[in-house]
């Protein structure tokens, strides 16, 4: 059962209402974003550990106990892993709550992501979900990227098959 067709069942304000919710999650999502991005700072749940897992996503009101299993952590895959994660996250609740609530939020993203073009980059549909047109057109350039050989130069190799002595590499540049 696709959980979109939920939203063919309710009635019109409901579904702006499911949509204004979308949209504060994805602000939400927003403030996670810059505290990872500019921070390195994240919440968890510290406790089971599937649920530890997935808290990051699910966990947007701050803690008001000292006694909690709320804890915050911070490192530089943070900032790598976390804050892309999140700004993508931001997106998607932002432009689908848009949609749902009537206004042209899939094509504001898209515009962004296209950088003016109007091109579709991501197709959000209510009966269907989310497709993502970007990655089919973006798969043959990360192929060949990952596929690709380094080219390396003689005078460019720092090491060789005879390794020589010391002096010979300094006065070689090695």
């Amino acid at each position: 059962m696709n959980p979109f067709t939920l939203l063919d069942k309710l009635d019109p304000n409901a579904v702006r209402v499911v949509g204004i919710l979308l949209i504060l999650v994805g602000f939400s999502f927003g403030y996670k974003f810059l505290l990872a991005s500019v921070k390195g700072r994240m919440k968890y749940w510290s406790g089971f550990l599937p649920f530890t897992i997935m808290s990051p996503f699910i966990l947007h009101t701050p803690t008001t106990s000292k006694r909690t299993l709320v804890r915050e952590t911070e490192g530089l895959w943070i900032h790598l892993l976390m804050a892309p994660i999140f700004l993508i996250c931001m997106a998607l609740c932002i432009g689908a709550g848009a949609d749902l609530a009537g206004l042209p939020g899939t094509a504001a993203v898209n515009w962004v992501l296209s950088g003016g073009k109007g091109t579709e980059e991501i197709v959000f549909d209510r009966h269907t979900g989310y497709k993502f047109p970007i990655l089919a057109r973006a798969y043959p350039v990360i192929e060949k990227m990952m596929n690709s050989k380094m080219k390396v130069g003689e005078k460019d190799k720092l090491y060789t098959d005879d390794p020589g002595t010391l002096g010979d590499a300094m006065r070689d540049g090695r």
